[in-house]
């Protein structure tokens, strides 16, 4: 999951800017603890979500993914060098984006486990 400053992401289009300034902010990419690869038998099989108090807002599967981890990694790497721990955002889910309020609750799961649960501040 990250975030969208989208105010700074409109200003930076309309100069045709870079948009890491709207993405690469304090806070941006709530991260939880890492699950090890072994923890997964088929990579192309994963079931992802996030709920926003409550209600579901995106629900995603790896299997959607138009390139594969493999094939994601492969080609960062042609570009800069990735070492473990490193992270790749790969895009959203076909339902989309949406807004986030100050006190809203999110919870993100990959297959059905919680492992994001906090309030917006």
């Amino acid at each position: 999951m990250d975030y969208t400053a989208k105010d700074v992401l409109a200003k930076s289009r309309e100069n045709k800017g870079p948009w890491a300034l709207a993405k690469g902010f304090d806070g941006a990419s709530p991260i939880s603890s890492f699950k090890p690869i072994t923890a997964f038998s088929d990579l192309n099989d994963i079931n992802f979500d996030l709920k926003i108090n409550g209600k579901q807002k995106q629900i995603g599967h790896t299997a959607l993914m138009i390139y594969s981890f493999a094939e994601i990694i492969a080609y960062v790497s042609t570009f800069m060098t990735l070492n473990e721990g490193d992270l790749i955002f790969t895009g959203t889910p076909a339902s989309g984006t949406g807004l986030i309020y100050k006190g809203d609750h999110l919870q993100a799961s990959i297959e059905g486990e919680l492992l994001l649960d906090f309030k917006m501040i």
